[in-house]
This record gives C-alpha cells, sequence and structure tokens, in this order.
C-alpha cells in the first residue's frame, strides 16, 4: 500500500478523501479527509470556513491542534453524522452549541 498522497491518488478509483483516510489510519500521518459531514460541520462551528472541502482541510489542518489531528477527522464525522446533522441538527443536545457560529440553532 502506497504511503504518499500522490501514490494513492494515483491508484483507481482513490481520490483526495480516501486518500486522507488511508493516510491518516493507516499510517498516522496528520491529515483529515473532508467529506459532507466534515464540510459541513466545520462551517458550521467556525472551526474551519471554506466553500470547497480542499478549502476546508486546508483550514482544519491550520487550526486543528496537532496532537488531535489523529482523531479529529473521527470525531468530526460521528458529530456530524448524529448531532449536528443536515436537516434538523440536534443543538439542545450538542456538548459544543454554545462555540458554535451555526446561525439557524434549533431551540432549546
Amino acid at each position: 500500500m502506497p504511503d504518499t498522497r500522490e501514490a494513492l491518488e494515483a491508484l483507481p478509483g482513490v481520490g483526495r478523501k480516501t486518500a486522507n483516510v488511508i493516510l491518516n489510519t493507516a499510517f498516522g500521518q496528520a491529515t483529515i479527509a473532508v467529506d459532507t459531514h466534515i464540510f459541513r460541520v466545520a462551517n458550521r462551528l467556525g472551526l474551519a470556513r471554506g466553500t470547497t472541502p480542499l478549502a476546508v482541510e486546508k483550514n482544519l489542518l491550520k487550526n486543528v491542534p496537532d496532537e488531535f489531528k489523529l482523531d479529529a477527522h473521527h470525531w468530526l464525522i460521528l458529530h456530524g453524522r448524529y448531532v449536528c446533522v443536515a436537516r434538523k441538527p440536534k443543538c439542545p443536545v450538542c456538548v459544543v452549541r454554545d462555540l458554535c457560529e451555526y446561525r439557524d440553532k434549533t431551540p432549546g
């Protein structure tokens, strides 16, 4: 298995997101794969604003402290799947609600 983004992306069907997941999970590299959940959560929280996944990825890499980069992808994706969901976010049970910049928070 290649251990560089360039070599991974040269494989059929492997894009930047998949390459970042492999580099982070299999090789312990400080990368953050941005999917729709992470894109939404990062923008809503104000953690890493961007209009493209690549912009959000670059901002997350700047804003997330190094000691959390190996786990940040997992935490953000789970938060986006189960709490900060797309259509009706569960703001009343969100543990980071007080830090969130999302203006359309659900009441609670």
